[in-house]
């Protein structure tokens, strides 16, 4: 990583000093005088032509020479910006804008030359040049790409997908793994794996002796895993700590996701969990608060009064506290949570490392499972662990089903509710001849969305551009549901939402149109480019169509 680094910024130099030095002869044959200028075109031409066909070529001649000029000029430039982390078709972008900015000052300067005259021709050869030159390099540059890259593993026959989803399924139906890992997939295993957070539990199929894996490798595998594990454990128990210290002073939060659906595996500790999710009542939340901060742990975010983040620094432990499931947007997640009806009533208890911990009934529970994977495939894509969590908490629990499937239909979930229990059963040993209701399409089709599922990651793909195409799935499925979302809000979300991801500008208003900028610059500058970011929306927004969720 480190000789790239290196080789990256000698190319960057370089590409740069040749840019400079370019620009430099294009600007000294500019401060030529017009008779020089004309001396010098005039004996090429002849020197091509002959005397007699000089003076009629020689503006065709010069355009010819704005033409050749920029096109060898736009050669540097496009490596300089390739050097920076942009898409090729960035860079191409880039390069013509500068190329053409650079053609307009050189006419603009011979304003200033004796004999010369700013020519607005001279401008539309010297851009056509750079449109030559740029689009025959990016072409090269493509066919090169495709040519030496990967095949990628873009669907579920893929064999690092097929090998992950495989070793999980093992771990999680506590069945033998009976694919190989050698040497040259492991790699890819790994990173897929650890994409998923999922390590822990695919690692013991990398692990089987009779696989091909080195021993470096090995190695690596087994100490990320002890890592993970002694971690979670040590949330784990802090977790515990503070939730009994809740329920001593009176409290009675309700734990959803997290420890609930980590008692469902065949080993609690090597599922790992990011967080701890509480939903407290008005009345126990500023207990559970100061429980929290007595025991060590410190604030790291409040979400608009919809959440409050504690962070335990010596056990890592986190602790999300919510007011409600889902934020109170006036929107989609207030649809959301409208689902639950009072959401207090009839609390379930699951005894964990010797202590009862309250949850929502079943029914709401699980349906807090489905609608919470769905946020993740909506935004940018959920992950398999959360699937199998559903897929685990339906067979361990009693579950309404025509009370899910009525949910689900008024958003418009029966599709992929159908999708991810189909998914279940496949993987997971989900009965699925318990879904004892007509709503239920048995004959969904579950590859196009595993195969966003395993391309994906636990939170989908973490890349600017999956966030961003995210706005757009996002507002379209709110409009669908009914709820009016300003268009232009993809883009220029109100100012509260601003405020919320540009802190400085809550804690200086008057600094507000900078966020308003920097969101606007973010988003024309992201890695693909706006048009690739439309796409990968118009994308998602067809997935979604597949399964009933829009129209």
């Amino acid at each position: 990583m480190a000789d790239y680094g290196r080789k990256n910024s000698t190319v960057r130099l370089l590409s740069g000093a040749v840019s400079l030095v370019l620009m430099g002869v294009i600007f000294y044959l500019s401060t030529q005088k017009g008779d020089a200028s004309d001396e010098l075109s005039m004996g090429f031409t002849s020197m091509l032509f002959g005397g007699d066909f000089a003076m009629l070529f020689n503006t065709v001649v010069r355009e010819i020479g704005h033409i050749v000029e920029f096109a060898v000029f736009s050669l540097p430039v496009f490596i300089f910006f390739s050097t920076f982390k942009i898409s090729i078709k960035r860079g191409y972008y880039l390069s013509l804008v500068f190329c053409a900015l650079y053609a307009a000052s050189d006419e603009i300067h011979q304003i200033f030359v004796e004999g010369r005259a700013y020519e607005f021709l001279d401008i539309v050869a010297d851009v056509l040049g750079a449109l030559i030159g740029l689009t025959v390099l990016r072409f090269i540059l493509a066919r090169f790409f495709k040519k030496n890259a990967p095949a990628p593993e873009t669907t579920v026959s893929g064999e690092i997908n097929r090998l992950v989803a495989d070793a999980f399924a093992s771990f999680v139906n506590n069945a033998e793994f009976n694919g190989v890992i050698d040497s040259g997939s492991a790699s890819a295993f790994i990173e897929k794996s650890m994409s998923h957070k999922i390590l822990s539990m695919t690692a013991p199929a990398l692990l089987k002796p009779e696989n091909g894996v080195e021993d470096s490798v090995k190695k690596f595998v087994r100490n990320e895993v002890i890592s993970e594990v002694v971690l979670q454990t040590r949330k784990t128990v802090k977790f515990i700590q503070a939730y009994k210290a809740m329920r001593e002073k009176g409290a009675e939060p309700l734990c959803v996701k997290g420890i609930i659906c980590r008692a469902l595996y065949p080993d609690f500790d090597l599922r790992i969990s990011s967080d701890e999710d509480l939903v407290a009542s008005d009345a126990d939340y500023t207990v559970c608060t100061d429980v929290l901060q007595t025991l060590g742990f410190v604030i790291k975010g409040n979400d608009n009064g919809y959440e409050t983040s504690f962070y335990h620094p010596q056990s890592g432990c986190m602790i999300e506290l919510h007011h409600t499931l889902f934020p109170d947007d006036g929107g989609v997640y207030s649809a959301f949570n409208s689902a639950f009806g009072n959401l207090f009533e009839s609390p379930a208890s699951v005894r964990i490392e010797q202590t009862e911990i309250l949850c929502p009934c079943a029914d709401r529970h699980f349906l807090y499972l489905v609608l919470h994977a769905f946020k993740h495939f909506l935004i940018s894509g959920v992950g398999i662990r959360q699937i199998a969590d559903i897929a685990l908490f339906a067979t361990a629990n009693k579950t309404d089903w025509q009370k899910i499937f009525d949910s689900c239909e008024e958003l418009r979930l029966s599709g992929f509710l159908s999708a991810v229990l189909k998914i279940g059963s496949v993987y997971f040993n989900f009965d699925i001849s318990s879904v004892n209701c007509e709503k239920f399409d048995a004959s969904a089709d579950i590859e196009p969305m595993l195969n966003d599922i395993l391309n994906g990651g636990v939170y989908g793909p973490g890349d600017p551009d999956h966030l961003h195409a995210g706005i757009f799935t996002f507002n379209g499925y709110s409009e669908m549901l009914g709820v009016k979302k300003h268009r232009l809000h993809a883009l220029l979300p109100p100012k509260e939402k601003i405020r919320q991801k540009y802190p400085f500008a809550k804690k200086h208003p008057v600094l507000l149109p900078a966020a308003y900028f920097i969101r606007l610059f973010s988003f024309a500058f992201s890695k693909n480019g706006t048009a690739d970011v439309f796409d990968m929306a118009r994308q998602r927004k067809e997935l979604m169509r597949q399964y009933g969720i829009n129209k």
